[in-house]
């Protein structure tokens, strides 16, 4: 993403290039900007995930997470679409500091913790509980929190703090663009991390001490 912004500009193909594409994605809209978020964290994540872990074999699982995300990434493209015209809206349309740095902040300490943390953590514990409202509830209590929302959270926070400050770092037309090019990489880390298993499982209940014999009986001498 840095060489993407160096590229643009420093180096004039590269800047009229982006800007054609930019003008081709603008022409799309809303509803254009989710088909290319939705392409990126959801269809290439998971082409990238059977290519790269299992060797190009598809199965059915592969096929409905696909479709999975690729619907839950197309609802966050059009979301991003709109949020990022509401913070030109707010901060202006500059790339200094002072308008980087407001921008930066509400996105990530505003948007990401109100909606798309939650979004993501709830969502995807919902695919891998077999979409199962009811399993889904039983789990909404503190240990959801610490161990679905603040993972995703924190995690979202070390990738997109840096990635974000660069989408910013570039005219608006060129934002959602580059935003869908990290999102190739988030698809597969937010799925993963909504996918782990809890850190407290199922312990068996221990004996009572006094269901235990007092003394184990002597084994008796062999004939």
């Amino acid at each position: 993403m840095a060489a993407v912004v160096a590229a643009y500009y420093l180096w004039a193909p590269a800047g009229a290039i982006l800007s054609r594409y930019a003008q081709w994605q603008a022409s799309g809209g809303m509803l254009g900007a989710g088909l290319v978020f939705s392409l990126a964290g959801g269809a290439l994540s998971e082409i990238s995930l059977v290519y790269f872990q299992q060797r190009g074999r598809w199965n059915l699982s592969n096929v409905e997470s696909l479709v999975f995300k690729f619907v839950i990434f197309y609802v966050i493209g059009c979301t991003v679409f709109q949020f990022y015209r509401l913070q030109a809206f707010w901060w202006g349309t500059g790339t200094t500091l002072s308008v980087i740095v407001p921008k930066v902040i509400v996105d990530q300490f505003g948007y990401t913790v109100l909606f798309a943390a939650p979004y993501y953590a709830l969502l995807t514990r919902w695919h891998t509980l077999g979409y199962s409202g009811k399993r889904l509830w039983r789990e909404l209590n503190a240990d959801f929190i610490t161990e679905r929302f603040l993972p995703i959270l924190v995690t979202n926070w070390m990738f997109w703090i840096p990635a974000i400050s660069f989408v910013y770092a570039m005219p608006p037309q060129l934002q959602p663009p580059l935003s869908a090019f990290a999102m190739a990489i988030w698809g597969l880390l937010v799925t993963a991390l909504g996918s782990q298993k809890s850190e407290h499982p199922v312990v068996a209940p221990e004996i009572a001490p006094d269901n235990l014999p007092e003394e184990l009986p002597d084994a008796e001498p062999a004939e």
